[in-house]
């Protein structure tokens, strides 16, 4: 593909945006008008530029800030102002060279959480710079780490951190916090036991040839409870129960495959089961072990005993 000089420039114009690291606004330009700009460029006419200019400082949370000049905003208001003039010509490409990095730590949180919500909305290609590989984990679908101009592994925050692709990277992310970059769908594994029956002698049944003390209860394919063994022992032992009712549930906590794992750590740890993991049509879709968040803790230069005895065993 080859472009001449015009292409580029009409590429440039409609299709490619920026948001730049000290927020590159007119100080001279009120802030609508800084919006405005590349719509200007384009060529659009003022009244329908402005228009959708305001629409967009709504957008970011910059509604009665039209008229203030960048030298009356705080370094987060300009940065705001900044990403309203990128998405405002709905460009297909949105480039982010160290957006944030100029801004304290609460306001970059805020603008990440921004950003992400609005790509949620808007389906952009954005292509975002930062030396923050927080920032990359946290915002990044896929990330690309270059040292010394060549690219080095690229892949999704997932790759990056359990599979790094040389000493370099492995380095890079060492120092990471796993649990808050890491999701629960990473970790989860498939449900030990579904009791898919409404009776109790049934589900003993289901147990005992899974060898299993407790499994997690679904009808209609949707999660119902978790039960055990020893609970419906009791029930059935006695003539109230027949079929397995609410009450016989124990009482854990549900998680989603979204979820980081910080978020989910003190439910994981204190449990005396795997958290079942739902989705928003309350369907299983897995099971958070505490094995498996522990791995996530493991150096891997360093085996734990029982991976040890395991290559003990292969030699």
């Amino acid at each position: 593909m080859s472009f001449t000089a015009k292409d580029l420039e009409e590429f440039r114009r409609h299709k490619m945006s920026m948001v730049f690291q000290r927020f590159g606004l007119f100080p001279h330009r009120k802030v609508i008008d800084n919006v405005a700009y590349g719509l200007e460029v384009q060529g659009l006419e003022k009244s329908k530029r402005l228009e959708k200019a305001q629409e967009w400082l709504d957008t970011v949370g910059l509604q009665g800030y039209q008229d203030q000049y960048p030298s009356q905003l705080s370094g987060g208001q300009q940065q705001r102002v900044g990403l309203a003039r990128a998405l405002c010509t709905d460009a297909e490409i949105l480039l982010m060279d160290e957006a944030f990095s100029a801004l304290d730590p609460l306001i970059r949180s805020e603008m990440q959480d921004q950003l992400i919500e609005l790509q949620d909305k808007l389906h952009k290609t954005i292509i975002f710079i930062t030396h923050d590989l927080d920032e990359a984990l946290r915002i990044g679908d896929k990330i690309a780490i270059l040292k010394d101009g060549e690219l080095v592994q690229q892949g999704t925050p997932d790759d990056i951190l359990l599979n790094p692709a040389t000493d370099y990277v492995e380095a890079f992310v060492k120092d990471v916090n796993r649990a808050r970059a890491l999701t629960v769908e990473t970790v989860m594994q498939k449900p030990a036991l579904r009791i898919t029956t409404n009776t109790i002698e049934e589900a003993l049944k289901q147990m005992r040839r899974s060898n299993s003390d407790y499994g997690y209860h679904v009808t209609d394919d949707v999660y119902q409870g978790v039960i055990t063994e020893e609970t419906l022992e009791e029930a059935a032992s006695g003539d109230e129960f027949d079929s397995i009712e609410p009450c016989l549930y124990e009482e854990v906590p549900t998680i989603s495959s979204d979820d980081a794992i910080e978020a989910v750590l003190p439910e994981a740890i204190s449990s005396d089961y795997s958290l079942p993991v739902i989705n928003e049509e309350g369907e299983l879709e897995g099971a958070l072990e505490k094995e498996s968040v522990a791995d996530i803790f493991v150096d891997k230069e360093h085996p734990t005993e029982k991976e040890e005895e395991k290559q003990k065993e292969a030699s």
